[in-house]
């Protein structure tokens, strides 16, 4: 099994990809690139489907989370969990995934923004977020508040407890 094929298991159950020569590929002529943007190019080359691209940057995300050393807070203020990842994705992944898991494998479109982050019991979290949930965070993107008052209006207190999230106020 290839070292790609171990990083990105999920492609193998959504495609028939040859491994040796995709591997071949990548490492002699797009090594510049992170496997996801390669699969990217070939979607865009009319080589690939879009959605490996998508699940192959939701397998990178789940991983640069769960290996993130990023501290958590400890300040006071309002700040954005320091290792939420965002993907802008036109299918389904997270479904996807679970669904092939259960013997159904299907390609599911849904336009939707998803967040991977780890939690303070470092658990790996995916949740699908709302355009006013985006909102919110956007408040958070330049660092703590430290008045949260901007936030009153807002409803947070469901990114607050999946600790998207943290209010040390």
């Amino acid at each position: 099994m290839s070292t790609l094929q171990r990083m990105f298991p999920s492609l193998t159950t959504f495609s028939d990809l040859n491994w040796e020569a995709v591997t071949a590929e990548y490492e002699s002529e797009y090594i510049d690139l992170s496997f996801p943007e390669y699969l990217q190019q070939k979607a865009a080359d009319g080589d690939c489907p879009t959605y490996l691209f998508e699940i192959a940057y939701y397998e990178m995300a789940l991983f640069e989370a769960k290996v993130s050393e990023e501290k958590f807070p400890h300040q006071d203020g309002v700040y954005l969990n320091p290792t939420a990842l965002f993907l802008s994705l036109e299918f389904d992944v997270v479904k996807m995934i679970e669904e092939a898991k259960a013997g159904h494998v299907e390609v599911i479109e849904k336009e939707h923004c998803l967040c991977i982050f780890k939690n303070r019991q470092s658990e790996v979290k995916a949740v699908n977020l709302t355009e006013e949930e985006l909102k919110v965070l956007q408040l958070l993107e330049d660092g703590p508040l430290k008045d949260k008052s901007v936030l009153k209006k807002k409803n947070v207190s469901e990114l607050i407890k999946q600790e998207i999230i943290f209010d040390l106020t």
